[in-house]
């Protein structure tokens, strides 16, 4: 099933919870979930893939399979489906932000889940956790220093990489100035032509 999103039409973002326009709303199936999204402007200034968690919205119609809203939660889906977020919220642990265990080199799924257990879920918190918690996991040591020296690396590349995001910038610059002296240069040269076409057929009606 491929999810669609309908455009909805607001007058307005302010939004009260017995607006007329949603009287509806508690006949739809409502599924509120986590997701990660990559935060390029961190991931840019650290070196290393950087994902942020945000609250997340699957607005079905009851009876109709191919109408999905799917997207990130809005203020306006705050006030909308207010007790329902609420809900749901309390069930949820805390948003996090950093890189996930699973892009450590080494790091399986089997090991991410047991690290998941104890709230370890990132490359950042197993770097920091503390070596008393190294009894619940086999080959704790050496995941937490691997952890570490994916950060130092990270960090090290950190300023290769803006710096190449920066040549690259310029670059993209140059090729988009360039394009356009072309198309400069064609349409003058294309000026030109249909000048002297007219001019030489003025001179043929003057012969």
């Amino acid at each position: 099933m491929q999810a669609t999103t309908p455009a909805l039409s607001f007058e307005s973002t302010t939004v009260k919870a017995d607006d007329a326009r949603f009287a509806d709303d508690n006949k739809l199936y409502i599924e509120f979930y986590r997701a990660p999204f990559l935060h390029t402007g961190k991931s840019q200034q650290e070196g290393r893939a950087i994902y942020e968690e945000r609250d997340c919205i699957r607005i079905h119609v009851p009876g109709d399979k191919l109408t999905v809203i799917d997207r990130p939660l809005d203020e306006i889906d705050r006030v909308r489906f207010a007790e329902r977020y609420a809900k749901w919220r309390a069930g949820q642990e805390e948003a996090v932000t950093g890189t996930p265990l699973s892009a450590l080199p080494g790091m399986n799924p089997a090991k991410v889940e047991e690290f998941r257990y104890y709230k370890i879920i990132t490359v950042e918190q197993l770097a920091g956790a503390p070596d008393a918690i190294g009894q619940k996991f086999m080959g704790f040591q050496g995941d937490k220093q691997r952890a570490k020296a994916f950060l130092e690396v990270a960090a090290g590349n950190a300023p290769i990489e803006r710096l190449q995001n920066e040549i690259d910038a310029e670059r993209s610059a140059r090729l988009q100035s360039a394009a356009a002296l072309e198309q400069v240069q064609a349409e003058l040269a294309a000026l030109k032509s249909a000048m002297g076409k007219k001019s030489r057929q003025a001179e043929a009606a003057d012969a």
